[in-house]
């Protein structure tokens, strides 16, 4: 029996820089094959080769044992079943939910016009799988990016099934909505579906995935069952070196040496929030979907107006009321949207770079030597992938994107830094390398507080723990109270 797809000696190159060489994959009905690699692996290059998106320079795809035409377009792949989740989000932010599902499907009445009521019938029977509270008419403008996110795993759904390709599904979801998808991903199986799943979290390629294929470089590493090889081996395989793992330590500096203080910040969905955060702290903020964690840091950097709050840098209270003020009271803010709010993506890796630096330096002579070498640092710094500082950020993996985002704040010299989901869409050994970047930030005095969805995370680098729910403070966790089960309990208010 053939297999449902293959993809035979596939070759790929952009600019001439061969991104993809002799690669094969196949995958079978009903499998959860996982796709693994460093940022630059080839990953989403090869899926969207699969997807129709980019045609490969050699190779040939078999959809079950019938060889595809090379000028195949991605409306003809949809109708051979096979739908992609992008890990960028492609959705219109000034149309309804309802209306991004079945955008250019629309059902129709009798007199041909757009049956809006059908559509938002539809809508709900797949959307109730995923987040009952998304509803159909609302605007995607006005959904969180978690909230973003399901719409398009809800969009993929809405096709005739036989291929679900996912690139970083879970990157902004919770643990909640990570385990509604992963019944709604076994279900599929079940029913025959076969899904490619693209993922930096091991974890869970541990706990959803049948099989592993792993990349690097462009080159195929192995495929295994992934019964039978370890996180570790996984990684290993992924940068083909032993990978460390970050372990948060205690907090060693001046306990009354205070950075940042917040007082009493209330508006019509944030309650009382105050906290504070030490120099050389890393602290981290936990919470589900709506919590108010993100709200809170938009308010510090002068992005959300509140009815009453305080802020105190180094003891001296500062009136922040846009990023302006902000940026030259030296907070930066990492924001968890790179595409919308972190990127300008039309523009140069160096552009991006040297962004705020050229903000703070505004009145000083800075010449082209001097950003190009900034640039060149950070680079080497973050080791982002590129073919050179000149390449548009469009154009780079979603990972090496976010090191653009982050490189952009270290350029900057930000006294206090609030990175908000840092290593989203960022592989592994990426991640232990900005968890490094990270704590030697704090170990030169930079305040650093972290929002982050990935629990793992949060124990491995964050020092202190603050938990919200429903925009409040639930919780303050430090050494052994650090447990999974605390920071759960305070997050959904179980613990009142």
């Amino acid at each position: 029996m053939p297999k449902l797809v293959e993809m035979k000696n596939i070759y790929k190159s952009f600019y001439g820089v061969e991104v993809l060489h002799d690669i094969n994959f196949s995958i079978d009905k009903g499998e959860i094959h996982a796709l693994c690699g460093e940022n630059g692996a080839g990953k989403s290059t090869l899926m969207k080769i699969l997807s129709a998106i980019y045609k490969q320079d050699k190779g040939e795809i078999l959809i079950d044992g019938q060889p595809l035409s090379k000028n195949i377009t991605p409306l003809d792949i949809q109708k051979f079943g096979i739908s992609m989740i992008h890990q960028e989000l492609n959705l219109i932010n000034n149309l309804t939910v309802s209306q991004n599902i079945f955008l250019t499907r629309e059902p129709t009445n009798k007199f041909g016009l757009v049956d809006y009521k059908k559509m938002n019938k539809m809508s709900v029977e797949i959307i109730k799988e995923l987040d009952e509270s998304i509803k159909p008419d609302s605007k995607v403008k006005d959904l969180k990016i978690a909230q973003k996110q399901l719409v398009e795993i809800a969009k993929a759904l809405s096709f005739e099934l036989r291929v679900l390709i996912m690139d970083e599904p879970t990157a902004v979801l919770t643990s909640k909505d990570t385990e509604i998808l992963f019944n709604l991903m076994r279900k599929l199986s079940d029913e025959g579906v076969a899904i490619i799943y693209i993922s930096h979290r091991l974890q869970e390629i541990k706990q959803i995935c049948q099989k592993v294929t792993v990349l690097r470089d462009g080159k195929f590493v192995a495929t295994k069952n992934v019964s039978e090889v370890s996180e570790n081996e996984i990684a290993k395989l992924m940068v083909g070196r032993e990978i460390s793992r970050s372990i948060a330590s205690n907090f060693k500096g001046d306990e009354n040496n205070i950075t940042l203080e917040i007082k009493d910040v209330n508006d019509d969905f944030l309650k009382n929030i105050s906290f504070k955060v030490r120099k050389g702290e890393i602290l981290g903020f936990y919470g589900l979907i709506g919590a108010g964690r993100t709200e809170v840091m938009e308010f510090i950097f002068g992005l959300r107006k509140c009815k009453k709050g305080e802020i105190f840098i180094n003891r001296k209270e500062k009136i922040i009321k846009n990023p302006y003020d902000a940026i030259h009271a030296n907070i930066g803010f990492a924001t968890e949207d790179k595409k919308e709010t972190g990127l300008v993506l039309g523009r140069s890796i160096k552009d991006n770079i040297n962004y705020v630096y050229l903000i703070k330096n505004k009145g000083f002579m800075l010449n082209e030597t001097k950003l190009r070498k900034n640039t060149e640092d950070m680079i080497k710094r973050l080791n982002i992938h590129c073919i050179g500082q000149l390449q548009n950020v469009i154009n780079l993996s979603g990972g090496n994107q976010q090191k653009v985002v982050l490189a952009k704040w270290l350029m900057a010299d930000s006294e206090i830094l609030i990175l908000d989901e840092p290593t989203r869409g960022i592989d592994v050994g990426a991640r232990e390398e900005i968890y490094q970047i990270i704590n030697e930030l704090a170990n030169e005095g930079k305040t650093i507080i972290i929002i982050s969805s990935d629990l793992t995370e949060i124990f491995n680098i964050c020092q202190r723990i603050i938990v919200m729910y429903d925009g409040e403070i639930k919780g303050e966790f430090i050494g052994t109270e650090r447990t999974e089960e605390n920071i759960i309990y305070h997050a959904t208010n179980v613990h009142s």
